[in-house]
Parts: C-alpha cells; structure tokens; sequence
C-alpha cells in the first residue's frame, strides 16, 4: 500500500512538471514569436544556447567536478544536442511565419510521426487501429492549414520537421533520464550546440554581422527571456522523466496546445478561428487515441 501511494505521489508530482513544462515552453514560443525577424535565425538560436550553457555551466561549476561522471552514454548526448537543435531551428522558423497556436499544433504530431518512422524504418507491424490515428491525425493537420485557401503556407513543414525531431528528443531524454544527471546532460547539449551555431556563425559573419548589428538592447532582452524559459522547461521535463515513464506524461504534453492558444489571445489578441480549433482538437485526440493503443499493445502478454 505505501509503495502505491509513493508511485502515485511521484506520478503526480511528474506530471504536474510536465504541466508545467508545456507552459513555459508556450511562453517561450511566445517570446521568439514576439521576436520576429528583428533578430536574424542563427543569432537567436545561438542566443538560446549560449545562455543555456553559461547558466549550467555556473550551476555545474558549484556542484563540482564529479557529476560530470554521470553523463549516460556519450553518443546519446550527441544525439540529444542535435535533436533538440533542428527541433529549435524548425520552431523559431515556424513561428515567423504561422500563428502560435498553428505552430504549435501541428507539432504536436509527433507521436503520429513515431507511428509513421517505426513502420517505415523499422518495419513494425502497425495495427489498423494506429493507422487510422495516423488518418485522423492527417484530417486535422489538413483543417488547420487548409490547403487551397488563401491562408496556406509551405511554412507548415518548419512544425512538422520540429514534431519529427521532439518524438526522437524525447526518446533519447528518456534514455538518458534514468542514467544522466539532468544538469549535465542539458549542459551537454547547450555546449554542443553552441559549439555548432559558432562555427555556423563565423562561416556566415559576412551576411550575419550587418544584421545583428541593427537588433535593439530590447530584442536582446527578450532572447534572455527566450534563453531562461527553453531552459527552465527543459530542466523541467528531465525530472518529470526521472519520476514518471514517458508513455504517462505524453498526453499531458498536449496541454501546450492550451498554453499556446492563451497567450496568442493574451498577448498578440489572435484567437483561433473555428476550423483551427476544430483541426487541433481532431490533432489532440489523434495523438492521444496513437498513445493510448501503444500502452494497450506494450500490456498484452506475448
């Protein structure tokens, strides 16, 4: 009975960080769309990292030496980092040129996306009942951007290129949840990541420095604001990770779509329309029926 009780009171709290993760992811978006174009894609992204790589690095600095032993597998870290930056680069460029509330939605198609890898690539047998997730999940990636109308936008790949590579984040965090410590593992990836951005910056500095030269201390300010939230949230996530599987916490990831919808109205006075808001829930309820049918194939006995 008391382990019962420990498991739900550790379920909870997981879940509640979760919750809490979708927010300030939201909030996070919600700066780089307040952002715009003012401040050029690689300086932002670089912004984003570097601040998450000095902020643990100071953390790490405290805590010493030795949790860096307690880094998991190597590789997988290097996946994580990559993963996770195409993720950002997919998102900032989608949120330049689709609503919050879009954007995020269609990113939510990342467990519809698992669904289509792990039978292409891996050959899995997909029952009819996922495949018809996958359908409804396409129904409602169609009603939100409404191809043929006036409001379509190729720019509908950036979130789905951001969904394909937070379903492979988030099994590789998964890993690395129950072997990593959550510091170093997310200084790890704000490390290679910075890394990377720097040598694209120093590559591109003759087409990039004229630009960042005319951003405002203020928009400067906000990717700060930008930086402290990713950074918080992916803080967040791994200790949701380290209490609660991730098959319990996914469908909670869909709270984002909420956050993302409030603080589009909040902030930018944008309300969805009724076929966006019907499209992302025809997006939610795929994605959640897809988890669902994957817990109830992983229960059945061999």
């Amino acid at each position: 009975m008391k382990r019962q009780i420990t498991f739900l009171m550790t379920a909870e709290f997981g879940i509640a960080m979760m919750v809490a993760t979708t927010a300030t992811f939201a909030a996070s978006d919600s700066v780089v769309k307040a952002i715009g174009a003012s401040v050029p894609l690689l300086a932002l992204l670089f912004g984003r990292y570097s601040f998450q790589a000095v902020a643990l690095g100071a953390w790490q600095a405290r805590r010493g030496a030795g949790h860096f032993r307690k880094v998991g597998v190597l590789k997988l870290q290097f996946l994580r980092a990559f993963f996770l930056l195409v993720n950002s680069a997919c998102t900032f460029a989608g949120l330049r040129y689709l609503p919050l509330p879009v954007t995020t939605s269609l990113a939510m198609m990342a467990p519809l996306i698992s669904t289509l890898l792990a039978a292409i690539l891996l050959n899995e047998d997909v029952t009819k009942s996922k495949w018809s997730m996958v359908v409804l999940g396409f129904i409602g990636m169609l009603i939100v951007v409404q191809p043929g109308s006036g409001e379509f936008s190729w720019a509908v790949a950036f979130p789905i290129g951001a969904a394909t590579t937070f379903a492979c984040f988030q099994v590789v965090s998964s890993r690395l949840s129950t072997a990593g410590d959550p510091i170093t593992t997310n200084l790890i990836t704000a490390v290679v990541a910075s890394i990377a951005l720097a040598g694209l910056l120093w590559v591109d500095q003759a087409d990039l420095l004229p630009a960042i030269r005319k951003v405002t201390v203020g928009s400067w300010l906000m990717v700060l604001a930008m930086g402290f939230l990713s950074t918080l949230g992916h803080l967040l996530m791994l200790q949701a990770l380290r209490r609660t599987p991730l098959a319990v916490l996914t469908p909670f990831g869909y709270a984002q779509l909420a956050f993302a919808t409030l603080f589009s109205w909040a902030f930018f006075g944008r309300v969805p329309s009724v076929w966006t808001a019907v499209g992302m829930i025809v997006i939610a309820v795929s994605g959640l029926g897809t988890i669902v049918l994957h817990a109830r194939g992983r229960a059945l006995p061999a």
